[in-house]
């Protein structure tokens, strides 16, 4: 099994990479996203590729003292296909259980009800190495 774009996991909480690094280890992923700047939020909602309205509120914005490390990451499965729902569904509850697994709290944007985001993984506590 692989993972595609490891080096976006630069900037992340210990604990996402060691899941993400896991999960590589069962399945074929690619991250597409992890941590990201407050302007690339800033632009991302101006888009409308993020419907926060807050950039702060984002899990992948990093700041040097109210958030160091990213607390999201954007995975997904390969080979990539942005219309093949079930295989996000699969990889999203593969990535559930292996973090339940290894004792880490984990989020899933496809189970949010009013936005699905399928490819969507952010911690519930932060590393302790990670300010909240």
């Amino acid at each position: 099994m692989s993972l595609a774009h490891p080096e976006r996991l630069d900037g992340c909480d210990p604990d996402l990479v060691r899941l993400v690094n896991a999960v590589a280890m069962t399945r074929d992923v690619v991250v597409i996203q992890g941590a990201r700047s407050l302007e690339e939020e800033q632009r991302a909602i101006a888009s409308g590729h993020s419907a926060l309205r807050n950039p702060m509120d984002s899990k992948h914005v990093t700041d040097p003292i109210m958030r160091p490390l990213a607390l999201a990451v954007d995975v997904a499965p390969l080979p990539l296909d942005w219309t093949d729902l079930a295989a996000f569904q699969a990889l999203g509850l593969a990535v559930k259980a292996l973090a339940a697994d290894l004792g880490i709290g984990l989020v899933w944007g496809g189970d949010w009800v009013h936005l699905r985001d399928f490819d969507h993984f952010e911690l519930v506590h932060p590393h302790p190495e990670t300010a909240a």
